[in-house]
């Protein structure tokens, strides 16, 4: 993935089993569940995973949208310029699986906006 690019994508539904249904049926995607993450539905497209179905969370309200990770080479320093830039951070850098390791920020405007790299020193 090329630095500044949309490296992830996962959308908030209330109902994982009907997005999964919509979703599965209107797009060109193959939906798997991911293990030991209930609510959590990787999508791929021609056996890369692109982004994620999201069950919302308890206590948050459903649907909130889209959340896109810009790709970036370097998240620690990413995350230092959002904070000098005014943004906050929600999600401290945090491992899954692929290798990758994401974060999350809110920017000075209100929008969740994540970072994502494939680097392994994050």
């Amino acid at each position: 993935m090329a630095d500044g690019a949309i490296g992830w994508w996962e959308i908030d539904v209330p109902d994982i089993t009907r997005a999964r249904q919509f979703y599965g049926a209107v797009c060109p995607w193959t939906l798997r569940p991911m293990e030991g993450y209930e609510g959590y539905v990787i999508v791929e497209v021609d056996g890369t995973g692109i982004g994620a179905l999201q069950a919302s969370e308890a206590g948050e309200p459903a649907g909130r949208g889209v959340t896109l990770y810009v790709d970036v080479a370097d998240l620690e320093a990413t995350l230092e310029k959002a904070k000098r830039e005014g943004g906050t951070v929600l999600q401290e850098r945090m491992e899954v699986p692929g290798p990758a390791w994401i974060a999350l920020i809110r920017d000075p405007f209100g929008t969740k906006i994540g970072f994502v790299t494939s680097n392994r020193a994050g």
